[in-house]
């Protein structure tokens, strides 16, 4: 991840743009989200009662005048009073985008978003599920990538190159929503060996 993080940089550094002129802009959310918990636990060590956090998400932008080059920035970071595996921060988009008369080129981390009608999005598979916000599978981590596009009277044509590989995040030993068997990120093994 860190290697995938110094190689977007990297990449928006070298990118000349001039930002003298064109259209900032600031949002974003913040939040607070309590559960409660009425029954007791099903495993061992998990907390029960309530469970509170707080979410911040700002959104930072610039859009040239023409409208051809883009910079978004939108950090996410969730602060867990229970669960310090729920506790994180996460880039959701960090990117920059020009767009061409029948192209577009976006470098950096991105959140794609497919299969709009299936229940389960079973072809939505670019970026990585954050199944410590929701078990709901609809919060997504950010991905680093580089995706090329290309619109013609036939249809877009979308190529990606994705730089590293986000692991899922998962509830901890002590959260309340997780599954039988807590995954243990530290551990994971993959076939790669790395």
């Amino acid at each position: 991840m860190r290697h995938a993080v110094i190689t977007v940089i990297l990449l928006l550094a070298a990118i000349p743009v001039q930002a003298e002129s064109g259209e900032w802009t600031l949002s974003g959310s913040l939040g607070a989200e309590i559960r409660y918990f009425s029954d007791d636990p099903l495993f061992p060590g998990q907390f029960d009662g309530a469970q509170a956090s707080a979410i911040l998400e700002p959104e930072f932008s610039w859009r040239s005048d023409d409208r051809s080059h883009q910079f978004k920035i939108t950090p996410y970071y969730r602060l867990d009073g229970r669960d310090d595996e729920r506790t994180h921060f996460d880039l959701r988009e960090a990117y920059y985008r020009r767009v061409g008369p029948e192209w577009e080129l976006l470098a950096g981390f991105n959140q794609v978003f497919w299969g709009v009608t299936e229940s389960r999005h079973l072809v939505d598979v670019i970026n990585q599920r954050d199944t410590v916000d929701d078990i709901d599978e609809e919060d997504k981590l950010g991905q680093p990538m580089i995706n090329l596009a290309f619109q013609r009277d036939w249809g877009r044509l979308d190529l990606y190159a994705l730089i590293g590989f986000r692991e899922r995040t998962s509830p901890g030993r002590d959260g309340r929503l997780r599954p039988p068997f807590p995954v243990d990120e530290d551990a994971a093994r993959f076939e790669s060996g790395a």
